[in-house]
């Protein structure tokens, strides 16, 4: 992976300054590109932002400041009220568009107050066959894209984060909470924490990666295709665990966990 981390550190090396403001979630690519950054640039010209938002899973936040500190890197929490903002609440299928605008719009402001002029995030090229209005804000603010610059997949990045022996170079794929709930459904701090707890539980009984996805009065939980067997036989434990959240019924999607589920592409492309 010499190559790949060779562009990925010319690209840094250009920066103005040779300062980086990284939106930092704690996930794969946001900690690879911060250890990258750390080898080139150095730990005090690195800053990491991390959204204070109730769109993000307590675990991953937990994870995002315990690596920070851990690593000793300048990890900011950024108070952020997604829910202040209309566009946002109502969850339209441009929602990730208007929380992208206004989160990045805030970020960039914590890092110019530090004297950081570039903020980077941690789009890859894979993302970019995705659905994501947000892309569009970011492009919008000028957020710097290094891993679509240095022409990196999501493979190469877990392949980059498992030569720099990052504890998460296995983790799966994340998302904010806000993707667990179907466009056009209000989103409420009640259905946000239904979700983040529920998949703790998951994650507590050994389904990483899965999905609770949240519905009036219905919860649809999506685990990995290769967890199905094993949810099957652990189902009356789940159902058990999440009896407290109240919801009338519980489905299972034998399709097992998609990405984007939910996030409305269908409709927007139709527009």
């Amino acid at each position: 992976m010499f190559a790949d981390f060779a562009r990925i550190a010319e690209i840094l090396e250009q920066l103005p300054d040779k300062r980086l403001a990284i939106a930092f979630s704690g996930g794969l690519d946001s900690v690879t590109l911060a250890r990258a950054a750390e080898i080139v640039l150095g730990k005090e010209n690195i800053l990491l932002l991390l959204a204070d938002s109730c769109f993000v899973p307590s675990a991953e936040k937990a994870f995002a400041l315990e690596w920070a500190q851990a690593r000793k890197l300048e990890c900011v929490a950024v108070a952020f009220d997604p829910l202040a903002i209309p566009e946002i609440a109502s969850n339209p299928p441009k929602r990730c568009y208007y929380c992208k605008k206004a989160l990045f719009t805030a970020l960039l402001h914590e890092a110019g107050k530090r004297n950081f002029s570039v903020l980077a995030d941690g789009e890859n090229l894979d993302d970019q066959l995705d659905y994501r209005p947000g892309k569009a804000a970011a492009d919008e603010l000028n957020i710097r894209h290094i891993f679509v610059e240095a022409k990196l997949t999501k493979d190469m990045i877990r392949d980059l984060a498992h030569d720099f022996a990052l504890p998460n170079n296995q983790a799966p794929a994340s998302a904010c909470l806000a993707s667990r709930i179907p466009c056009n459904i209000p989103i409420t701090p009640v259905l946000l924490q239904q979700a983040d707890e529920a998949e703790n539980i998951l994650l507590g009984m050994g389904f990483a990666g899965s999905r609770v996805r949240i519905y009036p009065d219905m919860a649809k939980i999506e685990v990995s295709l290769t967890d199905l067997e094993k949810f099957w036989k652990l189902r009356s434990d789940v159902l058990q665990k999440l009896e407290p959240f109240g919801f009338k019924s519980i489905a299972v999607d034998l399709q097992g966990y998609k990405r984007g589920a939910v996030n409305g592409s269908e409709k927007a492309e139709a527009r």
